[in-house]
């Protein structure tokens, strides 16, 4: 070929210029020329669902096998042919051993990721943009438009916000995977994994369980599936007759059990087989029959296996149901039980019962029709991931548009994708993520708890849990480090940061991470308060003032401050009898105690209270505000409300104001910092009092 007589020239010549380099500076060659970054004009991957792919040496399944290779394994791609059959191959360049090789791998399995060919087309371009489609969408169906110019794609703005979407598919049993997945695919989720046996929970009949929020992210995304197979999830469902035909039907069910079947799928007097019969399907229910034979082999399997369609099903025997509908595992019975009860049950709409391979075929593709495909559930996406606001889909297996929408693919022929103006609605949502949401990887135990985790000495608040990651201490000034100590729940995690911490005065965090083997962390954070100094004590009162027969007399435990008119020294849970008793008055004055509206208070004195002295006249002659320290919402107690005070203050989130501000500032330094937290939770735990 004259194609390969270029490459073949830029090889010798770069090879020889190389030998050239290394000869001058007496270098010795160590490693294999990588000639990919002039030649490749693209680049792709293996289906993640694939494994033992073969890598040959020409594009044919008589060429002699170089290597397999299994889902998620990148090349580089430097041509596409096809075989004697009609079938694509890609010959491609890739890494083995070290060394970089080439050969041809069959493009059924492959998904190609970007083709370097690609040539500006500003028309196109301004159609991007009327669309609406955002800058991270449009380098794949650049690529597309590359390759099926005729192909036209819709942005569908659902006005759904991504955050939102995401929430709703991550509901237990909404999202599944199989269980047999690697670990980074499936949910550690509260009542999806339990951390201590370290098993899934089985959310459906098979081994399904819940998938992982990354996975979901990934299915979700339509980013990830702007390619030539992957992009049928979003074509419309609905039947065509000049789109589908007997052709593009056989190409489906190539090599299944639908290609040359003995069953009997006779129907109102005329005998079907299973491409002649899903194009009655097709046509009776307004649903496309490539999609109807998609979703047979999604459920059954490509070699029929599924006990749906066996007919011999214990308690249900002679019942079909090819799609699965209705089957899911309730009630104490098993999903495939499930779905045959509903097979069994009368709805002439339907067909129902469906004792008939054909009934099952036609009435459930009625059903899919009047239930999803013709209310606006009409592509393999929004089969799965509703937007319609019914919270209805038709699947919960999370990847199943994926692998639907490769078959799909394959049942058109190329003629077919190069010439027909296929329409693709593809979804855009709201405040979505600016990169890709790419599929996780990541294999191994999930397991990153902690079995224990203790402080030396020390108790802990609140108590040791796996499930709670954060915890807290206060120690005294004296206590200059601590030691920490724990073990993880599973032995192939690695834990980090245990062992002796120094301590300064305030708040010290010690975060110990738990590294499980599929590489996910969790931390588990301490936090340590180191008491300062006991600060200097208050001087006491003055003298005790000569008596006056209008302004009271205070005793010698109450402070007095004239300037600011506040007084100091009443104790937490104090009544109001009490403290006026310790008030001296003459000559007919009284005193009274009044609340911040002026009432007269007879229960707890708190902060923000008022006292206040008449002379035997009735008039007011001294007015003093009351502040107990710690008592920031002035209730008279130092509780839970005065500690979220503090701690609202200190995060600068509100600051009490007036007397309220005076009464968090336990320690009377001016501020309210850490000290005044610790003061009131001490208090609250019962290991100490706010000095008043």
């Amino acid at each position: 070929m004259k194609s390969g007589y270029k490459c073949s020239a830029k090889r010798i010549a770069a090879i020889g210029v190389m030998l050239c380099m290394l000869v001058l500076t007496c270098l010795t060659v160590t490693s294999v020329l990588n000639t990919k970054a002039e030649e490749s004009i693209g680049q792709g991957h293996v289906n993640y669902d694939v494994t033992g792919l073969r890598i040959r040496k020409g594009p044919t399944t008589n060429s002699s096998i170089i290597t397999t290779v299994s889902g998620g394994f990148k090349f580089d791609i430097y041509e596409e042919t096809t075989d004697d059959d009609g079938d694509t191959w890609y010959g491609i360049g890739f890494y083995l051993n070290g060394s970089y090789e080439r050969g041809y791998i069959y493009g059924g399995y492959i998904t190609v990721d970007k083709r370097n060919d690609y040539k500006p087309d500003a028309d196109f371009e301004e159609y991007l943009d009327s669309q609406g489609f955002p800058d991270s969408y449009k380098d794949g169906l650049r690529q597309l438009h590359a390759q099926y110019p005729n192909w036209v794609f819709v942005a569908d703005h659902n006005g759904k916000d991504w955050s939102d979407v995401l929430d709703n598919q991550n509901i237990i049993g909404r999202s599944l995977t199989y269980g047999s997945a690697v670990s980074s695919w499936k949910s550690v989720a509260d009542g999806c994994y339990d951390w201590e046996t370290g098993e899934y929970t089985q959310l459906d009949s098979g081994g399904w369980v819940q998938a992982s929020s990354a996975l979901v992210e990934y299915a979700l995304d339509p980013r990830n599936f702007l390619n030539a197979d992957n992009i049928f999830m979003f074509e419309n469902l609905s039947f065509d007759g000049s789109l589908q035909d007997e052709s593009g039907l056989e190409s489906m069910v190539d090599g299944t059990f639908m290609e040359n079947s003995s069953h009997n799928l006779s129907y109102e007097g005329n005998d079907y087989t299973y491409i002649t019969g899903l194009l009655l399907a097709g046509q009776k229910s307004g649903v496309s029959p490539y999609h109807l034979a998609s979703r047979i082999l999604q459920e059954q399997g490509n070699s029929g296996y599924g006990s749906s369609i066996s007919g011999t099903q214990s308690g249900y025997w002679g019942y079909y149901n090819y799609y699965n509908i209705g089957a899911y595992a309730s009630g104490g019975l098993t999903a495939v039980q499930n779905g045959l009860r509903y097979a069994s049950r009368t709805d002439s709409e339907t067909l129902r019962p469906w004792n008939t391979r054909m009934k099952s075929i036609v009435g459930g593709a009625i059903y899919l029709g009047q239930s999803y495909i013709n209310r606006g559930q009409n592509t393999l996406y929004y089969e799965k991931f509703d937007m319609t606001g019914r919270g209805h889909q038709y699947m919960t297996n999370v990847l199943a548009p994926r692998s639907e929408s490769v078959k799909s693919a394959q049942g058109y022929s190329d003629s077919n994708k190069n010439n027909i103006a296929f329409i693709f609605r593809i979804p855009v949502y709201e405040n979505m993520p600016e990169n890709v949401c790419e599929i996780p990887t990541g294999n191994g135990s999930p397991n990153n708890r902690l079995e224990s985790l203790y402080v030396e000495d020390y108790s802990i608040t609140p108590t040791f849990s796996y499930y709670t990651t954060e915890y807290s201490l206060i120690v005294d000034y004296e206590t200059s480090s601590v030691y920490v100590g724990g073990s993880a729940l599973d032995s192939s995690a690695d834990v980090s940061g245990l062992g002796y911490h120094d301590l300064s005065v305030g708040s010290n965090d010690i975060t110990i991470t738990v590294t499980a083997a599929n590489g996910d962390e969790q931390n588990y954070v301490i936090t340590v308060v180191r008491e300062d100094k006991e600060p200097d004590p208050e001087p006491g009162p003055g003298p005790e003032p000569e008596p006056d027969v209008t302004y009271p007399g205070f005793s010698t435990d109450l402070f007095v401050d004239e300037d600011e008119r506040y007084i100091t020294g009443i104790n937490v849970s104090e009544y109001t009898g009490d403290v006026l008793d310790r008030i001296s008055n003459y000559d007919g004055a009284y005193s009274k105690i009044l609340n911040k509206n002026g009432n007269e208070k007879d229960g707890l004195v708190g902060t923000g209270d008022i006292l206040i002295t008449y002379n035997s006249s009735g008039e007011e002659v001294s007015r003093y505000e009351i502040i107990l320290y710690g008592d920031v919402n002035g209730d008279g107690e130092i509780d839970l409300f005065d500690f979220v005070a503090v701690k609202r203050s200190i995060l600068g989130i509100a600051d009490p104001l007036g007397v309220y501000w005076k009464a968090a500032d336990c320690n009377r330094d001016g501020e309210i910092d850490l000290f005044d937290f610790v003061a009131v939770k001490r208090c609250i735990l019962g290991l100490g009092s706010v000095k008043q």
